[in-house]
């Protein structure tokens, strides 16, 4: 009897944890939940990879491929995101949008690790991709990756303390047929609190 209630222990304790999901959104979701708060990301990246087994959607695939790079962002392992964006960038079948926001990303993760130059450059690849680009469903800005790329780049020789080729790089976004006349408002903020 002991031994039949020890075996019972032992495999409760080993199931929990364990999810099984029906479908792709499930397993998404509960991914998404267990970045909240910066915690479990380690139980988040295998719902994420569960859902990506769920799901034959590219659009679906690059949403749960990324969210695995942001869990490795978050954690400061910068390499090891720009791997799972560059997985985005290698899919067939999958819009600039999304290409795009993971370039973003590996450009941001350049950033994190004060590379700027790396950076900038990984920046300007946005920049010069084809045609205008939108936002993709998961997005968190309101300016379009065109814009925000040139932004950044721009930030960044702020960072750098280059105040005058931070006010060129501003200025290019006036320039910028995606930019709204909201962006157009903050650029000319930025340069005058450039100096700052």
């Amino acid at each position: 009897m002991k031994r039949m209630l020890m075996v019972s222990g032992i495999t409760i304790f080993l199931c929990v944890g364990l999810q099984a999901f029906d479908n792709y959104k499930e397993a998404y979701d509960s991914g998404l939940k267990k970045t909240e708060g910066f915690g479990e990301f380690e139980a988040a990246r295998e719902d994420f990879n569960k859902a990506i087994s769920l799901t034959s959607k590219p659009a679906e695939k690059a949403d749960a491929i990324f969210q695995t790079g942001e869990t490795y962002y978050w954690q400061e392992n910068y390499s090891k995101a720009r791997e799972e964006y560059e997985r985005i960038k290698g899919m067939e079948k999958i819009g600039n949008a999304y290409i795009a926001q993971a370039q973003m990303r590996i450009a941001d993760a350049y950033a994190a690790e004060k590379k700027y130059g790396q950076a900038r450059q990984e920046y300007s690849k946005i920049l010069a991709m084809d045609g205008k680009i939108a936002n993709t469903a998961t997005r968190r800005f309101s300016s379009l990756p065109k814009v925000e790329a040139q932004y950044k780049i721009a930030e960044l020789y702020r960072a750098e303390g280059n105040y005058d080729e931070a006010k060129k790089e501003f200025l290019k976004i006036l320039q910028l047929e995606e930019a709204t006349e909201k962006d157009k408002i903050e650029v000319k903020y930025r340069i005058k609190s450039i100096y700052r």
